[in-house]
């Protein structure tokens, strides 16, 4: 068993890695496109090392895992398979841990009569230091006390940006970035594909907060509300420092790829969703007990099919 989650860490890796690529060869004039492949890869990664082709046409390779790699060494993987445990059922332990402080902020934090549209509810807090969204079912904004004062253009921005992590329902995706951390901690491209969505999240959000005024205005309004202070867990910062240079910077992208180039990189991007989802496909790993049923079963098939008179005219 230890080699069958072995297997599937390896192909779950291969998965991750070229959507990662696939949402960085996107354009970067079009954030939404590649929050999409990165949240493609980040749900997949629970269904697609289990699934087999849903067509014929191609051969499969099916890795039948028994103990043989784990035979090699009476201690190496084991030992590495349970390090893997271990590290995974703690930082799950903390998900579970920050999940509960959130909720007890939100439920803690001061009502307010501020009405942003939608399902959104706006509560202030003296435990923040700039604003942040949490929650996907009953989505919540948090302001600090000091969001009260604010100018309104100032506010009006703020909730517009909070709001549109709302209605992509960030939170929710946040909940799955931090499983897929918590059970893939030691896999750098697990890690490389939640950035990607957290980032161009932010993107998408500062697109939609830049149209109630001047994009200008509104780096500024980043700078002047910027924070160190870390956020609560599953909270969509609006200011937060880390990635914040580039996210200013995205605002004022103005450069625009040739024709042949965008088309180039549209190319690349769908080659390589459909060549990680085919790998992930045609590779089928499963237990021992199974694989030897498969193998039984090819070779009854096989000689059933064998020609009984192969040298007859």
């Amino acid at each position: 068993m230890t080699a069958f989650w072995i297997a599937i860490a390896l192909k779950a890796t291969l998965w991750a890695a070229l959507m990662s690529v696939a949402a960085l060869v996107v354009p970067a004039q079009h954030p939404q496109v590649r929050r999409r492949f990165a949240l493609m890869g980040m749900w997949g990664l629970w269904l697609l090392p289990w699934m087999p082709l849903p067509w014929q046409g191609l051969a499969t390779a099916s890795i039948g895992v028994a103990t043989d790699i784990t035979s090699q060494s009476d201690f190496g993987w084991p030992a590495l398979a349970a390090v893997w445990a271990c590290g995974s059922i703690v930082l799950l332990l903390r998900v579970v841990r920050d999940v509960t402080a959130i909720l007890r902020l939100v439920r803690q934090a001061e009502k307010s009569t501020l009405n942003p549209g939608g399902a959104v509810e706006v509560r202030f807090t003296a435990d923040i230091e700039g604003p942040c969204m949490t929650g996907w079912l009953r989505p919540c904004v948090l302001l600090p006390l000091e969001a009260a004062s604010w100018p309104e253009g100032t506010l009006r921005a703020t909730l517009r940006h909070e709001c549109q992590h709302a209605r992509q329902m960030d939170g929710l995706h946040r909940f799955c970035a931090a499983l897929v951390r918590a059970c893939f901690w030691w896999n750098p491209a697990m890690h490389a594909l939640c950035g990607i969505y957290e980032a161009e999240s932010e993107v998408c959000c500062d697109e939609e907060a830049a149209m109630a005024c001047s994009r200008r205005e509104y780096g500024e309004m980043l700078l002047a509300h910027a924070t160190q202070m870390p956020q609560p867990a599953f909270a969509m910062s609006f200011a937060r420092r880390s990635g914040l240079r580039v996210r200013i910077q995205r605002l004022f992208h103005n450069r625009r790829d040739s024709r042949w180039q965008l088309s180039a990189r549209w190319l690349a991007a769908l080659a390589l969703i459909l060549s990680a989802a085919v790998l992930m496909a045609s590779i089928r790993v499963m237990p021992p007990e199974m694989a030897q049923g498969n193998s039984l079963k090819t070779e009854a098939q096989l000689r059933l099919n064998a020609n009984p008179f192969p040298g007859a005219p």
